[in-house]
């Protein structure tokens, strides 16, 4: 009874304690549980926050990467082009001073960051000496033309003079046989001694004046041009002649008259001591393409450019060519709208009414 009373009395206060100690219990497992929900969301924050940071690291990587990449790109091409701007300077006398800059251009380059790689400074000085006996083969070239125009300078003075010999002796050949004819006639004996005399004057005045001819002959420096107007003849015909004009051009200018629509495009200008042997085997070579089977002094031929180059480096030598004619006045014809058509034309005839 007691023990119950006991039980009736304390009931509550068990209840109070189980209770609370029930409730510790429960929010000692929420908290944990809260714990562990705040754990896991850190975690996942945590690592969405390093996986930012790694991707945004790779992307900062990869930048980096790209712009070095395009810096050393950039690079590279400004010094090519630094180092094309001084081979555009090249001279016979300068190839060591050119090749210092082209060093320190190495050597700015580094020190910027940008490094220019073994390969790339051995291919770069390879193609400076490549530029550099262009320049000198090409001064040679130049330094021939100066010494043949004087050459023919030299030759056309003393043409001239053999000319006016030429000249001179014909006139004494004539006189010589008008005398030695009259003498005849006069005598009518043709040994007498006055006759027989002007017969051997006449003589050594015809072996002179042969001697005088030959010698004409014998000029020889001069230019080989090779040039086409696909304009009046089409494409892949050349015009192979020579000329000892001291300005070659100007034999050009004169085949490209009024005579053809359009200009002539200059292929090669070949400066030689010897013109008519390498005309003539140019034209011996190619005759097969003439395009006036009937009159061969026309000298024009229908064949490939590449061909005639052939020929003349066989003969000659290396030599500069154009290989696609320029072709200005033709090109501009066949692509000129009406509107300009009328417009030029407009210009042309006032010029035209001025002068």
């Amino acid at each position: 009874m007691e023990f119950f009373a006991a039980f009736v009395i304390l009931s509550p206060i068990l209840s109070i304690c189980l209770f609370i100690a029930w409730y510790k219990a429960s929010n000692s497992a929420a908290k944990q549980r809260m714990r562990a929900d705040v754990s896991d969301r850190d975690n996942v924050d945590l690592r969405r926050k390093v996986a930012d940071m790694e991707y945004d690291v790779q992307a900062l990587e990869g930048l980096a990467k790209s712009s070095k990449a395009i810096t050393q790109e950039v690079a590279v091409r400004l010094l090519k082009d630094s180092v094309k701007h001084l081979s555009s300077k090249l001279t016979p006398q300068n190839f060591t001073t050119t090749k210092s800059k082209t060093l320190s251009l190495f050597e700015y380059c580094e020190k910027k960051g940008v490094p220019v790689e073994k390969t790339l400074q051995t291919e770069i000085l390879n193609e400076l000496k490549k530029d550099y006996e262009e320049v000198v083969r090409k001064d040679f070239a130049k330094q021939e033309q100066l010494r043949i125009r004087e050459k023919i300078r030299e030759e056309q003075r003393e043409e001239a003079e053999r000319f006016r010999e030429l000249d001179r002796l014909g006139k004494q050949e004539q006189t010589l046989e008008l005398a030695l004819q009259r003498a005849i006639n006069r005598l009518k004996d043709e040994h007498a001694e006055e006759v027989e005399r002007l017969r051997e004057q006449l003589r050594e005045a015809q072996e002179r004046l042969q001697r005088a001819k030959s010698q004409a002959e014998l000029t020889k420096a001069g230019y080989v041009y090779v040039i086409s107007n696909i304009g009046s003849f089409g494409e892949n015909v050349y015009k192979v002649g020579m000329t000892r004009r001291l300005e070659p051009m100007d034999r050009v200018r004169e085949l490209g008259d009024a005579s053809v629509p359009f200009p002539f495009d200059v292929h090669m200008m070949i400066s030689c001591e010897d013109a008519p042997a390498l005309e003539n085997a140019l034209h011996k070579e190619i005759r097969h393409a003439q395009v006036n089977k009937v009159n061969p002094r026309k000298e024009f031929f229908r064949v490939e450019l590449n061909e005639i180059v052939r020929i003349v480096q066989k003969n000659q030598g290396r030599v500069d060519y154009v290989a696609e004619p320029e072709a200005l006045e033709y090109r501009n014809s066949i692509n000129m709208t009406k509107e300009d058509e009328e417009f030029v034309g407009a210009v042309m005839g006032e010029f035209d009414q001025e002068n």
